[in-house]
């Protein structure tokens, strides 16, 4: 069969490689087959051409799995168009590529017998029939696995019957090329690859070659090869191919090396005591089932599209379910912590584990004065870029182009149907009026942090009168073996506060969640903004926490300002692949006032473009 390849020994030539701009797909198509298959050794060679002339193929001798982009994706797509095929919601575009793809990594995972000697072990005949109840097989099996994965396959599998039937053409007996069919299409509505009206028309001509009677035996037959779970031994499946060919000797005659059926026996009789399977009139009755077969392709790949649709609707409204009651539950616990951080006041009490202190208190000096102020206007001009996306579809460009939508609206015309499909979709952004600005502020009060402790407190100082100016919101906290705030939300530091930094740990984890908690940063609106001050010099397990909140900062639209003391090799380290700005070298905030302000605001912008 033109998908499973049987007979290559050698992977590729570099001049037969993936084409260079086919790169990334053709790793991504790697990725998702081998997770799909369970395994780690599964290369793809992806571009025009691949698959040997079926949509996709898999070559076990080789662990390769070959993809026809053309055939699979559309002879005018390009790499760029597809997106990132590993999201679930890029697959959905792409059903019928995603189920050529699943269906080779079923044969990698499932179909780990040995083809050779099961070609040396059984007749041609037998070893046929092996080949095309393993489809059927291995798809009930991977289902088993990934029962959200049916509509993909529902949208490709009969085409990939029609290419591999033009590889390797129905034997020229109408008994054995209905009984091939069957092997190949009723088997795969018992394996939940495509459903039973996909192939009722075709079920009729299938029936009128065999009879309901052969019908059932064979049923029977691929129903217990489908409950086969030894993948890697086929000698206890020999039987049923055996069997299956028994039958159908019974009914057309043996077969010779052409595959047809010879002598007096080519005949049977249907239940009225008619002859079925003669030799009669082949092209005619090879042609309608042909025919059977084209028309269930196109209704099983036009009606799974608006079962994918639903199933897609469907999985979104999980997902936003499910991550609704992380955020609440989330949003509960980090309320909590702030409670019992900003409920006792500002500054560390008698119970604080830290072993900080208010070292000095001074007003601020005229420079600090004026360094909030055009921090504040910099501010000002940033939070605008905070801005309101709303998409629309509709009939005609511009925007992109959404493929499902396409075949959506082919189908309706097929059927007649005057229903509007809009295919193009694009975002509408406009800038909100008068945003608010949200900041919290992290300070690093860990002994690694000592020697900066007066430039700590004029940064912390700067920022919460720079965001007062502007009417925004600001909490601030201080974390080291304790966490304790010095600016609760609405309050106004009227002062510099120099504290000392004797702790030997820091506690981010608790500090963010106590933050968050005050002022709402990962689930607000408007622009919101989190500055850390510290060297990012921490423990492992707060490496990680501070690495995951960074993170989710960026996932829900947060600028992340890092302020680094030192030259900040740990900051970048942490925050190396996110959106973070990194400042480091901070010792004078009086000097470098526009440039925390320009970070500020570039922090702002590349949260607003997630």
């Amino acid at each position: 069969m033109s998908h499973f390849d049987t007979k290559t020994l050698t992977r590729r030539t570099k001049a037969e490689a993936t084409d260079v701009t086919w790169l990334a797909a053709g790793a991504q198509i790697g990725q998702l087959a081998n997770i799909w298959s369970g395994r780690s050794d599964l290369i793809a060679y992806v571009g025009p051409g691949a698959g040997n002339g079926s949509p996709a193929c898999f070559t076990p001798a080789t662990a390769e799995v070959d993809v026809d982009v053309t055939l699979a994706f559309g002879a005018a797509i390009k790499p760029e168009d597809i997106g990132d095929l590993r999201i679930r919601a890029t697959q959905y575009e792409w059903p019928k590529a995603v189920g050529v793809i699943f269906h080779e990594a079923l044969h990698a995972r499932f179909s780990s017998w040995d083809i050779q000697q099961a070609q040396k072990d059984l007749t041609q005949a037998e070893f046929r029939a092996l080949v095309f109840l393993e489809e059927g097989r291995i798809e009930s099996q991977g289902l088993e696995l990934f029962p959200e994965n049916a509509g993909f396959l529902r949208a490709c599998v009969l085409q990939i019957v029609m290419a591999d039937l033009a590889d390797e053409p129905l034997p020229e007996n109408n008994v054995r090329a209905a009984a091939s069919l069957a092997a190949l299409t009723l088997a795969r509505v018992d394996a939940g690859s495509v459903l039973e009206e996909d192939c009722e028309v075709l079920r009729e001509v299938i029936v009128k070659q065999l009879g309901e009677e052969v019908l059932e035996k064979l049923r029977a037959l691929w129903l217990q090869m489908q409950s086969h779970t030894a993948h890697s031994s086929a000698i206890e499946i020999y039987p049923i191919a055996k069997e299956w060919v028994r039958i159908l000797n019974e009914l057309a005659g043996p077969e010779d090396e052409e595959g047809s059926g010879k002598g007096e026996g080519g005949r049977g009789k249907d239940e009225d005591g008619d002859d079925i399977g003669s030799g009669e009139g082949l092209g005619g009755a090879l042609g309608e089932l042909l025919d059977a077969l084209a028309e269930a392709a196109d209704t099983a790949e036009i009606e799974s599209h608006d079962d994918l649709n639903d199933q897609q609707t469907a999985e979104e409204w999980k997902e936003e379910a499910t991550a609704r009651q992380g955020t609440a539950k989330r949003t509960n616990e980090h309320k909590q912590a702030a409670s019992e951080v900003f409920g006792k006041g500002t500054g560390p009490d008698a119970n604080n584990k830290t072993s900080s202190s208010l070292r000095d208190t001074r007003s601020p000096s005229g420079p600090e004065r004026a360094v909030a102020v055009r921090i504040a206007q910099l501010l000002e001009k940033a939070k605008y870029r905070d801005r309101d996306e709303t998409e629309i579809t509709s009939v005609l460009p511009p925007g992109r182009l959404r493929t499902r939508a396409m075949v959506q609206s082919a189908a309706f015309k097929a059927r007649g149907a005057m229903t509007q499909v809009e295919p193009w979709r694009r975002t509408k952004r406009k800038h909100v009026d008068d945003p608010t600005l949200t900041v919290g502020v992290m300070v690093d009060i860990s002994g690694s942090m000592g020697y900066a402790m007066e430039p700590m407190a004029v940064t912390a100082w700067v920022m919460s009168e720079a965001v007062r100016r502007v009417q925004g919101k600001a909490a601030m906290i201080y974390f080291g073996s304790g966490v304790f705030s010095t600016l609760s939300p609405g309050q106004h530091l009227d002062k510099v506060q120099i504290y000392s930094a004797p702790d030997g740990t820091e506690k981010f984890n608790q500090a963010f969640k106590a933050l968050d908690g005050s002022v709402g940063l990962l689930n607000g609106t408007g622009a919101r903004l989190l500055v850390v001050v510290s060297d990012a010099c921490y423990v492992g397990e707060e490496i990680k926490a501070a690495g995951k909140w960074v993170l989710e900062c960026e996932r829900a639209g947060v600028g992340v300002l890092w302020l680094s003391i030192d030259n900040g090799y740990h900051a970048r380290a942490l925050l190396s692949g996110t959106k973070a700005v990194v400042l480091a070298n901070t010792t004078n905030p009086v000097e470098v006032a526009t440039e925390i302000g320009m970070a500020a605001a570039t922090a702002l912008t590349a949260a607003g473009r997630g």
